[in-house]
Order: C-alpha cells, then sequence, then structure tokens
C-alpha cells in the first residue's frame, strides 16, 4: 500500500481510512502484537508517533496547541474509524482523550504549554495511575501517600493494571495529600516522570495476550507545579477526566468491524439477530455522541458518559457471544490454520469479557446513572 504515514492528513474519511489501512500494514510487518483483545487494549509507541506525525492527536484542540479546532464530534467519528481499523490505540486514548483533555481543561498555562505541544507530536505518551491492589472501581479508597516537602512532593505507594506504564513518559497519578479529611476530599492529581528515581515498573502478562503494568513508587519527588488542578481538589479533576474515557468510540469502530466480518456467514439464519445489533450498537454510537456534546459545552455529565460505557460494553458481549453461534469454535481460535479473520475475533472474545471491568465495571455504571443521571438516592 502506497500511503505515506508519516505526513499530515485532513480530515476527509476516504483519505483517514486509507492512511490507518496502511499504518495497521506496516504495524504487522514490523511484527508488533496487535491482538490483545482490542486496539484499546494494545499498544504501540511507533504508532502513536505515526499519529503525531499524521496530525491526528489533538484534532479538538486549539490551534496554538497544534491541534486543528475541530468539531468534537467529529474527532469522535475519526476515532471510531481507527478502531474499525484495529490500530493500537491504547497509548492515543490515556495521552490525548482522557489525560490530555483533562490537562487542557485543568492545567495551568505552565502545564498546558510543557506537555501538550509535546504530546500533539507524538513525542511523549501517558499511562493513568489510579487502581491500586485494594482500590479499583471504589477509587476513594486509595493509598498511595504524597506528603509535602518544600517545593516538591514525595510519593510513596503501588498502582496496579496500569496500561501503557513500560512506555509511558508520564504517569497521570492520583495520591491522597490529605489522610485526615474525608476520603473524596483529600485526594489530588500529579503528574509525574516515569523515568524518576525510585519509579519501578513490573509488566503481568495476561490470558488474553496483553500486558499491564505495576508500578512502586518509592519516594518518588514530584516538583509542586506539576499538581494539576488544586491540591486536595483531585476528586473534580478525577471525574472529569472519566467523562472523557468512558465514551469509548473507539470501541464501536471494532464492534462494527466485527459485524461486518460476520455479515456473509450469518445470512439468512441470523439475519435478525444481526440486524438488532446493529441497532443496539448505533444507539451506543449516538450516546457517545450526545456525551461529546454536552462534555464540549461544559455540562456535567456523569450519568450519559456511563451510559454510553455500559450501553458498548454490553453490546459487545452480545456480539461476542453471536460470533461463537455463527462460527462454532472458529470464533474463539486466535492463531493457526482454524482461526477466523486471523484471529481478531478471538481477541475481541476476550475483550468483551474485560470491558465489564476495565475503566468501571457494569454494576458501577449502573450506579453513577442511577445518581448522577436520573438523581436517584444513594
Amino acid at each position: 500500500m502506497s500511503t505515506d504515514t508519516t505526513r499530515p492528513l485532513t480530515d476527509v474519511p476516504a483519505e483517514i481510512d486509507a492512511w490507518a489501512a496502511a499504518l495497521m500494514q506496516e504495524l504487522q510487518e514490523r511484527g508488533e502484537n496487535l491482538y490483545n483483545g482490542s486496539p484499546a487494549d494494545s499498544d504501540s509507541r511507533f504508532a502513536y508517533e505515526r499519529m503525531g506525525a499524521a496530525g491526528i492527536i489533538g484534532l479538538g484542540w486549539s490551534r496554538e496547541l497544534g491541534g486543528r479546532e475541530m468539531d468534537p464530534v467529529e474527532v469522535v467519528k475519526i476515532e471510531e474509524r481507527l478502531g474499525y481499523h484495529w490500530l493500537p490505540l491504547c497509548g492515543y486514548l490515556l495521552s490525548v482523550k482522557t489525560i490530555g483533555n483533562a490537562i487542557v481543561k485543568f492545567g495551568t498555562p505552565d502545564l498546558i504549554s510543557r506537555f501538550i505541544p509535546d504530546a500533539v507530536a507524538g513525542r511523549i505518551m501517558f499511562c493513568q495511575g489510579f487502581s491500586e491492589p485494594e482500590a479499583g472501581s471504589d477509587l476513594a479508597a486509595l493509598r498511595t501517600r504524597a506528603v509535602r516537602d518544600g517545593d516538591r512532593w514525595i510519593v510513596n505507594g503501588r498502582k496496579i493494571w496500569t496500561s501503557s506504564a513500560e512506555l509511558a513518559d508520564w504517569m497521570y497519578l492520583a495520591v491522597r495529600t490529605d489522610p485526615d479529611l474525608p476520603r473524596h476530599k483529600g485526594l489530588s492529581v500529579m503528574l509525574l516522570d516515569m523515568h524518576a528515581p525510585g519509579v519501578h515498573v513490573d509488566v503481568h502478562h495476561t490470558l488474553g495476550g496483553g500486558t499491564f503494568g505495576e508500578v512502586i513508587l518509592t519516594d518518588v519527588a514530584v516538583p509542586a507545579e506539576n499538581v494539576l488542578g488544586e491540591v486536595n481538589g483531585g476528586w473534580t479533576v478525577l471525574m472529569g477526566s472519566l467523562d472523557f474515557e468512558r465514551v469509548t468510540s473507539e470501541k464501536v469502530g471494532v464492534a462494527l468491524w466485527v459485524l461486518d466480518q460476520l455479515e456473509e456467514p450469518a445470512a439468512p439464519r441470523h439475519r435478525h439477530s444481526m440486524l438488532a445489533l446493529r441497532g443496539e450498537l448505533e444507539a451506543s454510537r449516538r450516546l457517545g455522541h450526545e456525551a461529546t456534546r454536552l462534555i464540549a459545552r461544559g455540562e456535567r455529565v456523569s450519568g450519559m458518559s456511563s451510559m454510553c460505557k455500559l450501553s458498548v460494553s454490553l453490546t459487545m458481549q452480545k456480539i461476542a457471544a453471536l460470533s461463537v453461534e455463527i462460527l462454532g469454535p472458529a470464533a474463539l481460535v486466535d492463531r493457526g490454520d482454524g482461526a477466523y479473520a486471523d484471529g481478531r475475533l478471538a481477541a475481541f472474545h476476550r475483550s468483551s469479557v474485560s470491558m465489564t471491568l476495565a475503566g468501571g465495571s457494569c454494576d458501577v455504571q449502573r450506579k453513577v446513572i442511577a445518581q448522577q443521571g436520573l438523581g436517584l438516592p444513594r
């Protein structure tokens, strides 16, 4: 394929499709491990740098920051197409969609100028330091501690399930800065240099073929100016970050690709089920578009973004189950002659299970929808 993956792109859909397909071919030729569940679970520093060179990172940000000031919904539609082509997007989703947007929204002018232009260019990658061994969905239970020492904070603790930790330059870190305040009020968010003394990363391999990082922090110094938002005001920053994260547009693209692969073998016995799932997926897609519009207007969207996450998660599980019903064992084989579509359906099946937990479990999403979206009591 002749498409040059290093040149800047326009926002023409056909051009983006050709570019994404060419990059995927380039990654395959490099022998990168691409099917760790789904594109949101796979990672590639090379792909992230290519995205920066093509001008895909930070499309909705201002031109002063290196972006294109695109309409937020149009950005989401491009992310859907990148997911459709199965590009490894974990580093992008963390560095741009979740953390980059949070820095733009909550950061000081100094933090924005230090981090955002390099992120746009694909030169720096972030990981997210939220979950801990005893603080997963209950984020307010985190114990990693930061103690003020002059013009810096000294951090000790442990983070787990940290995607991209082995590739990242910086961590978007949630810490407890005042243990005497109520759980939700003593938290802060800071940007930690992953190459600083005292940072240790262990990489763990999963049954699905992917990896996650366990990050041990021992007396790590973080400059005071690297705090994002107010000290002890981290809960507001964290919740704002999750609103971005839970609009999982790239997974809509992945699920649409799977449905397209099943179209021919499904006919005619499973036609009704296929049409029903296409309808559910389109509903998930439109939820994401509406949540994106609300976020762009600065409105509170916790309930809506959780609806996006829950809807996509459940629809992915239904599609995965139907793939087995249609294809039988071939849908679960991830390599060799018996694998369907290069084993991507097997990878999708694995990812559909983890989606009910990663980024907040389905039960947590239902709770947020009830309380934040419907105003029901705790």
